[in-house]
């Protein structure tokens, strides 16, 4: 079991930076290797962009970061955890849910998420989607593809279509939440990968789930022991060493060793694994410097900027979902994740960075009224990812140009190895899992092991 130091104690194999799912996926296949690791985080915690806080309004507990488990298919790292671990779920409201649009200054109630007049629009979206996904090989690595042309941005990839204003708000604001950012700023690439990858378009939006809510169908459930039980679960299997509350300033290679420089004083390891988030990666020092092209990402950053918001409300009569761009900024996406009589937790994604005065409850809930009229908001949580300087962003999102880079950019650059959900095409735990498995692998052979 790890254990929590106040400064390193002796000698280490392997130091590795940053304590979220990449670092503790890390850490668990090294200790397991017989290695001595010590892990350095900045933050007095451990999950890095995942952060459950109990008891935080009237009872309820509000997850601060990433929160939804999506699909088993896309997601078979993260699900092998759930299940191994006997983890409960919380799929969130199961009543009937209203869907509500807003487009083009109109809310509308129902099914349709269009006006009858623009159905031809978007069945012009849909099929102009399918067609630029099915120039992608769906059983090769992206990055291996040549298909630089898909990677833009939407405005971009869809000029000259002629979409409805229903149609083109409604598709920004879906980009929005996949994204984290204003459909001008990510690439396509992402989404038409998963289309490929999902056989359709409704297949990529929509995927089966023992409910049949719009919750459940696109986000998938949370985990009801909060996100912080499927770290503790990852890490139970590791025997590190951690240090919480102790900054990285410089990684050095010497060639034989590699010495990391941090506020609790200096350690020198045979290999470091790097799971610091891309956009924090310029706080820290590195000799030799850092690969041109993860240089190139670190400068950049990832595209997604725009916060999440969980609102708890009252006068809230049924649970709802409620997708669009509101007149002047505000919530592309408002859901429900729990609902009683009339009081409710309601999740939103903002259509940008910065559209709207969080701090402000007042104005978060002008906004929520868009979408339902009369709703009060009683409280508000929301943590500023794209401020924080351990983090610089939400989930990890790709800019035009990114993919193609991003292989090159992950790859181990002497001693030092990286892994992180921002290096990989997974979203999330699972990308986090996933290189935190490849980095290990790299230790090893590294270290002769």
């Amino acid at each position: 079991m790890h254990r929590v130091v106040e400064k390193p104690e002796g000698q280490y194999d392997v130091a590795i930076l940053g304590g979220g799912f990449a670092g503790a996926a890390a850490s668990r296949r090294l200790t397991q290797a017989g290695l001595r690791v010590l892990i350095i985080e900045a933050r007095d915690r451990l999950a890095g962009r995942m952060w459950t806080q109990e008891q935080f309004f009237d009872g309820h507990a509000v997850e601060w970061g990433g929160a939804f488990m999506l699909d088993r298919l896309s997601y078979p790292l993260t699900w092998k955890e759930i299940d191994a671990h006997g983890l409960a779920l919380d799929w969130g409201s199961l009543e009937p849910t209203k869907l509500i649009w807003l487009s083009a200054g109109e809310r509308r109630v129902g099914p349709m998420p269009v006006p009858l007049d623009e159905l031809a629009s978007f069945e012009r979206l849909i099929l102009h989607l399918s067609a630029l996904a099915s120039r992608i090989d769906p059983h090769r690595p992206i990055e291996e593809q040549d298909v630089s042309e898909l990677d833009v941005t939407w405005p971009t990839l869809i000029e000259g279509l002629a979409l409805g204003p229903h149609t083109r708000e409604l598709f920004a604001a879906h980009i929005v939440t996949l994204a984290g950012d204003p459909w001008d700023v990510p690439s396509a690439l992402p989404l038409l990968h998963t289309i490929a990858k999902s056989g359709s378009v409704s297949a990529a939006t929509f995927f089966a789930a023992p409910y049949d809510t719009p919750m459940a169908r696109t986000l998938g459930p949370q985990l009801a022991d909060g996100t912080g039980a499927l770290h503790a679960a990852v890490m139970s299997g590791s025997d590190a060493e951690v240090l919480l509350g102790v900054k990285v300033t410089a990684v050095e290679d010497a060639g034989e060793s590699v010495r990391v420089q941090t506020t609790a004083g200096d350690v020198t390891v045979g290999s470091v694994v790097c799971a610091l988030p891309i956009g924090v990666l310029s706080n820290v020092s590195f000799t030799p410097e850092l690969s041109p092209e993860l240089q190139s990402l670190a400068g950049q950053g990832v595209a997604a900027q725009a916060e999440k918001v969980t609102m708890f409300v009252s006068n809230c009569p049924e649970p709802f979902y409620a997708h669009g761009i509101p007149e002047g900024g505000g919530f592309a996406t408002a859901s429900t994740t729990f609902h009683e009589g009339d009081r409710a937790i309601v999740v939103g994604f903002t259509s940008e960075a910065g559209v709207l005065d969080i701090n402000d409850t007042a104005a978060v809930e002008r906004s929520l009224q868009q979408y339902v009229p009369g709703i009060k908001v009683e409280a508000v949580a929301w943590h500023d990812w794209a401020g924080d300087e351990f983090a610089r962003g939400t989930w990890s999102y790709l800019r035009p140009g990114q993919t193609a880079v991003r292989p090159k950019a992950r790859q181990a650059r002497g001693r030092v190895t990286f892994a992180g959900s921002d290096f990989d095409a997974r979203l999330g735990v699972e990308g986090a899992l996933h290189t935190g498995g490849l980095a290990a692998e790299e230790v090893l052979g590294i270290l002769g092991r």
